[in-house]
């Protein structure tokens, strides 16, 4: 099991598991882009990278959707609603990068996968881990 950089520990250990399994595959898209951005190897790697990653992030977004509704977490249709816009931005990025329509894709892509599934370990699921650890609103 990957360990989580405490910096992204929510404090549920079920979720931080979770969430460094898809920080371990952010690191493996990330990687398979770190160099000559606009090869076409580059961005066939970049594609299955993507394509995993997508995968992981359905099932950990269930996972998530699941726990938080046992839990009673009041703003679970906001949540959900993040998770669907997440997903639609990368869907849209995949099908950029499948039909190559810009050099930039995988650039964006490797941002967007990193700052904002980071952000919303960081921002949105604090929101949910402090109201299920019974701990004051930021």
């Amino acid at each position: 099991m990957a360990i989580i950089d405490p910096k992204y520990s929510i404090g549920i250990p079920e979720m931080d598991a979770q969430h460094a399994r898809w920080i371990q595959l952010i690191a493996e898209f990330r990687a398979a882009c770190e160099s000559e951005l606009l090869k076409q190897a580059c961005i066939d790697g970049a594609a299955h990278a993507l394509e995993e990653l997508l995968k992981y992030t359905r099932s950990h977004f269930a996972s998530e959707e699941r726990f938080i509704t046992e839990h009673k977490y009041p703003y679970l249709e906001a949540h959900k609603k993040k998770h669907q816009e997440l997903e639609a931005q990368v869907v849209n990025l995949q099908k950029e990068i499948q039909a190559h329509k810009t050099g930039t894709t995988p650039l964006k892509l490797n941002l967007f996968v990193t700052i904002w599934l980071m952000e919303h370990i960081m921002q949105e699921d604090e929101k949910y881990a402090r109201f299920i650890l019974g701990k004051p609103s930021l």
